[in-house]
């Protein structure tokens, strides 16, 4: 080995230990509780960090998954009508790598009995992406400024608008479901969800399990009542899935007469997602599941557990003041009272 390539190693060893330290004080001096609080960070990140809000040891069920689950799942529906404690750690589109990070996070200070898995997550898959995130993901879950860095975006901007209520954002929206009523033998599916399981995400199922059979939690997958992303085909695959892993499975769609779903009132944008009044139902359906099923505790009257009965008078005053809206309602009608103004005053 020449001189000049011994100088060129130091140098690159020199800069990646630089880089390293570096991204160590950096994320060490992160804040991302207080920029939550202060509604910096939303969407993808925010259930993250409102999880690192909880107190220690109190969450007893994490619902994990995508828009779907999110959407149509209200812990503060569970803690009304079961008094269990729960969190929606998921986020819009998650893929299985970033879902597993979600429930090894949110486990650094909770102890839960139930991981629900919403199952469209373990369809979603675009290689491109999927090998990509097994590069950043690690990255994120070690480096907070990395996972953050894009915070400057909200302060040069503005801040949000969501309330989160242990992962749940109010959406009272109703766009009714106008297809067939037998949507199951209809063939769905896009390019980033497909119609079988991949073997990337079955391994990533099986990471997640490790991690969870560890700690004692059980797992829970369930299909969201969703007429745009399920049918027959990917029902039957997840019953497979579920069976050869040894896991629960639970379908919501073809419970969907039981639990009382109605097609014209209860998705807020045309039979993909839930609203308030679908996630009522879901949430109804899972508390007597639970009840019936499970080995929870009923927390309500628990002095320990006061902060949940605040939240859930906040949180209905919210739906009350809301009234039939969603976040991106609030936000369009905050825009056009701003473009108004500035037009009137350019006027006077």
């Amino acid at each position: 080995m020449t001189q000049d390539s011994r100088k060129s190693i130091v140098k690159l060893i020199l800069f990646g230990g630089i880089t390293l330290l570096a991204l160590v004080i950096a994320s060490a001096m992160m804040k991302p509780t207080k920029w939550f609080d202060e509604k910096l960070i939303q969407d993808r990140n925010a259930r993250t960090v409102q999880m690192m809000e909880q107190p220690e040891n109190t969450i007893d069920v994490l619902n994990l998954g995508d828009s779907l689950s999110t959407a149509g799942f209200s812990p503060m529906e569970l803690w009304r009508d079961q008094g269990y404690t729960s969190f929606n750690i998921g986020a819009d589109g998650m893929r299985m790598n970033e879902a597993y990070y979600a429930v090894v996070e949110a486990c650094e200070k909770q102890k839960p009995k139930y991981l629900m898995i919403e199952s469209l997550t373990l369809f979603r898959y675009a290689m491109g992406q999927d090998l990509q995130m097994l590069l950043s993901q690690p990255l994120y879950h070690r480096f907070s400024f990395l996972k953050y860095h894009n915070i400057w975006k909200s302060l040069v901007e503005e801040k949000g608008l969501m309330e989160y209520h242990r992962g749940y954002t109010i959406n009272q929206n109703v766009w009714e479901y106008d297809g067939e009523e037998d949507y199951l033998n209809l063939n769905v599916g896009d390019s980033n969800s497909k119609l079988t399981i991949s073997a990337l995400n079955s391994m990533t199922f099986d990471r997640i399990k490790k991690f969870c059979d560890e700690r004692g939690i059980e797992i829970i997958i369930y299909s969201m009542p969703s007429a745009k992303n399920y049918n027959q085909i990917r029902i039957d695959a997840m019953e497979a899935f579920a069976k050869e892993k040894g896991v629960t499975y639970i379908d919501l769609n073809e419970k969907a007469d039981d639990l009382g779903i109605d097609w014209t009132q209860d998705t807020n944008d045309g039979g993909d997602h839930m609203n308030l009044n679908g996630a009522k139902k879901v949430v109804k359906y899972f508390g007597n599941y639970f009840r019936e099923n499970l080995n929870l505790t009923d927390h309500r009257g628990d002095p320990s557990y006061s902060d949940w009965d605040e939240e859930l008078v906040e949180y209905d005053k919210l739906v009350e003041e809301m009234d039939g809206k969603s976040y991106l309602d609030i936000y369009t009608e905050k825009k056009n009272k701003e473009w108004d103004e500035k037009y009137n005053n350019k006027q006077k």
